[in-house]
């Protein structure tokens, strides 16, 4: 069966758009079982829906929603389709935890819950074979008018997903830059997260279960990359690169026995590790890592129930600056009941922790999440009923609802105050003091207007009204600067190693 993967479109600008790792491994699952697919990413690529349904006449039409921004883009796609009678079905993190209001829609046939490999691959077959699809573990559908959710069976290993076939797309359109890297790309070698905090989505998907690629997977996909696209680093987009130190151990020695010579950096949990674990990974290739610190106070911590050791946490960047790998840390704002006080608190922490670059974000309800049950319990919320209403709902990069006791105002100068230092701030790199953020907005500005497509010039314009925001919350509301103690100071420019 020939079967089309779509990436909806999100309009979220403040990022490069990452390779659809999940789409490019649902592809290759169902070429390695017999089947056609193409990949159709409305991130980077343009051309209408309509011709591309014309001239590959698919079966089955996958739709990944990734995100609720995503929602918008994703329903005009399925009405194509509705109006063609071709199948539809939804994957992605979002559509997997609503799926009973994607299938309401009217316009989605099937969502396929968790991994799409799977499920993706039994439709696809019964669809060919014109058997139902009722029995199909993962796969939520209508029947009678009612959602009908078959559970995904227990998450297996990741041994049994492909080695990605990345001939599905041109990966130099999704090159980055980073520090001194200039053709980065996304990949991945893990799903899931040991942990289970109040505020993220992946309470809902992973349940606290963190499941390892192959590491032989990892490094035959990277060792293509860097022959075909000649890639000088990657970010491993997993939001664990380890849940303990024998673990990173273990990878980062395969990738030293690998020689790839290639950079990479990753997301850690901040109380993990010890000093020489650091120095192990910086010698295996690694120059930067992120941190999700979210609050830098007890009682926050407590809330969000992360329960990061703080000291230790100082103690990470400390070390890292010592191995040469660069550091960003992030926190959320804005947390239910947050005070004053306590975000005053929180961001004296994030300031003083040693970080080379510090990232604020607004808290905004994810579904299935338990602050967000609670605030509905609470009366503070309304479930959303809908895809629209959950599109609209704040999540993370936007304010919508304040639930906490502080001004909104206050929320936006922070978070756009951070992201102004990140921008300004000079870093060093190859013996010069360099505005490498900048630098890194310029490219993404300048790959837009290169693509020449309506969707792109669209994206620049939201670009440039984003940044203009930025400059606005910033520098027009030096008051608030003042108070949460966010001036610009040369004692907080990044001086990072290596």
């Amino acid at each position: 069966m020939r079967v089309l993967l779509v990436n909806a479109a999100t309009g979220y600008v403040k990022q490069k758009a990452p390779l659809p790792l999940g789409l490019l491994s649902v592809a290759t699952h169902l070429k390695n079982n017999g089947h056609e697919a193409r990949i159709y990413d409305r991130a980077v690529e343009g051309g209408g829906f309509s011709r591309r349904l014309d001239r590959f006449s698919p079966g089955l039409v996958g739709i990944s929603v990734p995100g609720g921004m995503s929602f918008a883009d994703a329903l005009k796609l399925s009405r194509v389709c509705k109006k063609r009678n071709i199948p539809v079905v939804w994957g992605g993190p979002m559509a997997s935890l609503v799926p009973e209001l994607a299938l309401q829609s009217g316009v989605v046939d099937f969502v396929a819950l968790g991994d799409g490999e799977a499920p993706t691959l039994a439709l696809a077959d019964a669809l060919s074979a014109g058997e139902p699809a009722e029995n199909i573990a993962g796969l939520a559908m209508l029947r009678g008018g009612e959602p009908l959710v078959n559970k995904p069976d227990r998450p297996a290993g990741l041994a049994g997903l492909p080695v990605i076939d990345f001939t599905f797309v041109d990966a130099s359109k999704y090159f980055f830059k980073n520090r001194s890297c200039e053709r980065m790309l996304h990949v991945y070698a893990s799903k899931g997260c040991t942990g289970t905090c109040a505020f993220c989505y992946n309470s809902g998907l992973a349940k606290g279960c963190w499941r390892r690629r192959p590491v032989g997977y990892v490094v035959e996909e990277l060792r293509w990359l860097k022959e075909h696209y000649r890639i000088d680093g990657v970010y491993f987009v997993d939001d664990l690169i380890a849940p303990d130190r024998e673990t990173l151990a273990g990878f980062c020695r395969a990738l030293i026995a690998a020689s790839l010579d290639i950079a990479w950096s990753c997301d850690i949990r901040a109380d993990l590790f010890e000093r020489e674990d650091f120095f192990l990974m910086a010698e295996a290739g690694c120059r930067w890592v992120m941190c999700g610190i979210e609050s830098g106070t007890p009682a926050g911590q407590r809330l969000i129930k992360k329960y990061l050791d703080l000291d230790k946490a100082r103690d990470t960047m400390r070390w890292c600056a010592e191995a040469g790998i660069f550091t960003t840390a992030t926190f959320i704002t804005g947390l239910p009941d947050q005070t004053e006080e306590d975000l005053k608190q929180s961001v004296a922490y994030m300031r003083s922790l040693g970080a080379q670059t510090v990232i604020g974000g607004i808290f905004g309800p994810f579904p299935a999440t338990e602050m967000t049950l609670a605030l509905v319990e609470q009366g503070r919320m309304r479930m959303p009923a809908t895809l629209r209403e959950w599109a609209s709902a704040a999540t993370m990069h936007t304010l919508g609802n304040n639930f906490s006791r502080v001004p909104s105002r206050e929320l936006r100068v922070i978070v756009n105050r951070c992201l102004y230092l990140v921008m300004f701030n000079r870093y060093e790199l190859e013996g010069a003091r360099k505005r490498l953020w900048l630098g890194r907005l310029a490219f993404q500005l300048r790959d837009m207007l290169r693509r020449g497509n309506l969707r792109s010039l669209l994206l620049a314009a939201v670009s440039a009204k984003e940044l203009l925001e930025i400059f606005w919350f910033a520098l027009m509301y030096p008051g608030i600067v003042k108070k949460y103690g966010l001036q610009r100071t040369r004692t907080n420019e990044g001086r990072p190693r290596g």
